[in-house]
C-alpha cells in the first residue's frame, strides 16, 4: 500500500474531549461475509482491537498480526493499519485520546509501536463500560483511570512478518496468514500465484528480506505467540500452526524467539499429538512430502 493510497482519518477524532476512552463494536451481523478496512491512520488516537470472535487479522505499518480472542492488538496513533475479518468475525475497538493517555506501564517505547496487550476480565468489563455515555463525568474519569491501570503489554519477543508488495507473492502471503498450517509447498503456491517457483522465491526475498521458508516460519511463530498469549496449550497451538510434534514446534519456537513457550508464557509444554498425522521437513514445520527438495530447487 503506497502512502498516497492510505486513508487518513486524522481530521476525525475517535474520542472527543472531555472523554479519554471510547469503545465500539464491529458486529458480525453487519459484515456476515467478512470485511477489510483498507489501510488508514488515526493521527491523534490510539486503538486497541480486542474481544475477537472468528478470524481477525491486521497489518500495522507493513507487519501482519493475528488477533486471538483473549488478547488485544495495540495500534498506536499515526500507525498505518488494515484490518480484515473472516466470515462471522467480529471484534471490539477501543480508542484512547492520545494527549491524555496515561497508562500505568510507561516503559520507554512500549506504547510507541504495535504489540499485544493482555485483556483480563476486569479490563474487558471496564472497556465495555466505556460504551456508556450516560454516566457522570466524574464517574467516567474514575473508570478510565482504572482502564489505564489495567493495560499491560505482553512481554514477548518481537517476531517480524513483513508483507510482500508484489501481487504474486501477496496472494500467497495472505493465504498463509489466514491459515499458518497450510501444508502446500512452493510449487503449489507458485501455481496459485500464477508464476514459477523461481520467480516466487525471488520476489519473496526481494520484498521481505527473507526466503519463502524463513518467512513461513515467522508467520507460524507469530501466530503461535498470539495463541499462547490467549492461554491455549502448547499441543493445541502447535497443531494450529502446522507442526506434527510438540518437540518440532518447541524447537522452532525457541530458535526464532530465543525462549521456549513455557519460558515466555508459563504454559505447560505438554506432549503427544494424539491422532494427528503430519510430515516433518528438515526446517521443522509440517509440509507436504518433498517440500524441502522443491524449496532448494526454487
Amino acid at each position: 500500500m503506497q502512502r498516497s493510497e492510505v486513508v487518513r482519518e486524522g481530521a476525525r477524532r475517535e474520542v472527543r474531549a472531555p472523554y479519554a476512552i471510547s469503545t465500539s463494536r464491529m458486529r458480525r451481523e453487519r459484515y456476515p461475509h467478512g470485511r477489510t478496512w483498507e489501510a488508514h491512520t488515526h493521527l491523534f488516537d490510539h486503538e486497541l482491537l480486542w474481544g475477537v470472535s472468528g478470524s481477525v487479522t491486521a497489518t500495522v505499518d507493513g507487519v501482519s498480526w493475528t488477533v486471538p480472542p483473549t488478547v488485544g492488538l495495540w495500534v498506536p496513533a499515526g500507525a498505518v493499519h488494515e484490518v480484515t475479518t473472516g466470515p462471522g468475525g467480529d471484534f471490539y475497538t477501543t480508542y484512547f485520546r492520545g494527549e491524555v493517555f496515561t497508562p500505568a506501564t510507561e516503559r520507554s517505547g512500549v506504547w510507541a509501536g504495535p504489540g499485544l496487550v493482555a485483556v483480563c476480565a476486569a479490563l474487558r468489563e471496564i472497556l465495555l463500560h466505556m460504551r456508556r455515555y450516560g454516566m457522570t463525568l466524574a464517574a467516567r474519569n474514575r473508570a478510565e483511570q482504572v482502564a489505564f491501570d489495567l493495560l499491560q503489554p505482553l512481554e514477548i519477543a518481537a517476531v517480524e512478518v513483513p508483507m510482500p508488495t508484489d501481487a504474486r507473492a501477496l496472494v500467497v502471503a495472505r493465504a498463509l496468514i489466514a491459515d499458518p498450517a497450510d501444508p502446500r509447498g512452493l510449487a503449489e503456491f507458485a501455481r496459485l500465484s500464477g508464476c514459477g517457483v523461481r520467480t516466487l522465491t525471488r520476489v519473496f526475498t526481494a520484498d521481505t528480506g527473507m526466503s519463502f521458508v524463513q518467512w513461513r516460519i515467522q508467520v507460524r511463530v507469530r501466530a503461535a505467540l498470539t495463541y499462547l498469549a490467549g492461554g491455549l496449550p502448547v499441543s493445541v497451538v502447535g497443531r494450529r500452526v502446522g507442526y506434527s510434534t510438540p518437540s518440532a514446534f518447541v524447537a522452532v519456537f525457541r530458535r526464532v524467539t530465543g525462549r521456549t513457550p513455557g519460558e515466555c508464557f508459563g504454559v505447560v509444554e505438554d506432549s503427544g499429538y494424539a491422532d494427528y498425522q503430519g510430515h516433518e521437513d528438515p526446517e521443522g514445520f509440517t509440509d507436504l512430502p518433498g517440500l524441502a527438495g522443491r524449496a532448494a530447487a526454487g
